[in-house]
């Protein structure tokens, strides 16, 4: 599903029109970067915690080549989905 899919349909869920839910789809991606930057967890109840992990930098070395790259630190998003929606998944 595209985010323009999703914001139809999340359109027709709330009962709002598609550039509202788009306007609030954009906003809780830039919220949660936001928090993510910072190295914050958000936990929604019945749904599940987005945890914040930061790799530090490392030196890669290509196999085939054996060049060696410097990749910089990063920070990425984990989702860890609640026991209530792996149960509803499962059914």
């Amino acid at each position: 599903m595209d985010s323009k899919a999703f914001n139809t349909r999340l359109a027709k869920t709330i009962n709002r029109t598609t550039d509202e839910t788009a306007t609030l789809t954009d906003a809780l991606g830039k919220l949660m970067a936001e928090i993510g930057s910072e190295l914050d967890s958000v936990a929604i109840p019945g749904f599940g915690t987005f945890t914040s992990v930061k790799t530090d930098e490392c030196v890669i070395t290509d196999e085939s080549t054996g060049k060696r790259t410097l990749m910089p630190p990063s920070i990425k998003m984990q989702f860890q989905p609640s026991v209530v929606l792996r149960k509803k998944l499962s059914r």
